[in-house]
């Protein structure tokens, strides 16, 4: 939206929220989020065509976000099983004194998942601070698909 003065507190405030919602996936397991901005663009769809189209993109975001970190933390659970069990499966006698070097290398793998997760939710924020501001903002890939859908 090029003109922020055409744009209410109100719309702007539900925006951002919308975006910042994501924030409630950190203590719903990543559903509060996706919920929250649900009920924002069910409340703002016939109301303002700027809330809505933001929460809609927020939502969408948010449950992009749920799966990718879910499959990163998955993929991290396989990998850091085999580290260690493929090892203590195939000579279990020579890790009596110390655990399998696959233990470490899984823990320092375990910052790859949690940087993602981060980044994710940080982007989210951006969201949240640009529509505050009154600015159109639209997520990468997926901005641009939902407006082609409408």
């Amino acid at each position: 939206m090029s003109d922020q003065e055409a744009l209410t507190q109100n719309e702007r405030t539900l925006a951002a929220l919308a975006h910042g919602s994501i924030l409630l996936g950190l203590l719903s397991n990543g559903v509060g989020g996706i919920v929250a901005a649900l009920v924002i663009w069910a409340t703002q769809k016939d109301k303002s065509p700027y809330a809505a189209a933001q929460a809609l993109q927020s939502m969408a975001y948010q449950g992009l976000t749920f799966l990718v970190t879910m499959i990163a933390w998955c993929c991290w659970g396989v990998l850091y099983t085999l580290l260690i069990m493929v090892p203590l499966i195939s000579n279990p006698g020579a890790y009596e004194a110390a655990p399998p070097a696959g233990l470490w290398i899984g823990l320092a793998l375990i910052l790859v998942p949690m940087a993602l997760w981060g980044f994710m939710i940080l982007y989210g924020l951006y969201g949240a601070v640009r529509c505050m501001g009154g600015h159109d903002f639209k997520y990468a890939v997926i901005g641009n698909w939902l407006e082609s859908q409408r």
